[in-house]
Formats: C-alpha cells, structure tokens, sequence
C-alpha cells in the first residue's frame, strides 16, 4: 500500500499488470506485459516489463526525491543501460523528463489519456535544447487486471 498524497496518490494509478502496444499507421503491435507494484512499505513503486517476444526486459524503481519533492524513476535495461527520469505534471498531460544525457538530444515520455483502464506514451525527442518536440513512438498501454 502506497503512502498518500501526491505525487504517491498520481503513481498509484500506475499499479497493476498491463499490456503495452507500439502504436503505428497499420495498428497495434504487442510490446509486452508491464506489471508495476509498491515496494518498501509504499516507499519505492517497482515496474517489471517483459517483451511479448526476444529477450528485452527492464525494471525501474520510482520513489519521491526528499530534495526535489518530484517523483523520480530510474529504469535499467537488460542490455544494461541505465536512464533517470524526473516527473512533471503540465495541463492533463504527465511529462516523464529524462536526466542527464545528451543536451543536443532530449529525450521525455508524455503519457496521455489517462484513465483508471489505459494510458498513451509519447516518446518525445528535441534537438534544439527543448523549443521543438517531435514524437518518435507512439506507445497505447492497457490494464490486464
């Protein structure tokens, strides 16, 4: 059971077993299945996501940054690739803001639409410090359970 209030009370809704599809011009194409529970007496959310085919797998942790006071997500890719976001919340739209990397390449997931059933996850990239966004993949998430 997570603590409450926010921003523990906006992770919560992210609980549970879901199916992740790329979405393109022909459809929708099955990612995987993401299951995301609360660790550590509701302290550390956990994200598990296991390709629906191939090996690609990752575990994130996500947990409120005492100096900050923003939700803070680390993700590590079994090919052993680490990648550090930070939380934003902006209009209805939750912006998932990439820490680090390369200035000259920008990297932020906007979630969208979200309802207690399902989320969209736009993979934004800006090469020009942060003025223009472009969308590079279209993710459409499900619950399970």
């Amino acid at each position: 059971m997570p603590l409450s209030g926010a921003p523990y009370s906006l992770a919560d809704r992210f609980t549970g077993t879901w199916k992740e599809y790329t979405v393109t011009d022909q459809g929708e194409q099955l990612v995987g299945t993401l299951n995301v529970s609360w660790d550590l007496g509701g302290y550390v959310q956990v994200q598990r996501l296991q390709a629906a085919e191939g090996p690609f797998a990752l575990m994130a942790f996500g947990y409120l940054d005492p100096e900050s006071g923003s939700w803070e997500e680390t993700f590590i890719l079994n090919s052993g690739r680490v990648a550090r976001y930070r939380w934003r919340e902006e209009g209805p739209d939750l912006l998932v803001e990439r820490q680090g990397g390369n200035p000259n390449d920008l990297r932020r997931l906007r979630i969208q639409n979200l309802t207690t059933r399902a989320y969209d996850v736009l993979e934004e990239s800006s090469l020009d410090g942060g003025e223009i966004w472009s969308v590079v993949e279209v993710t459409r998430t499900r619950r399970e359970d």
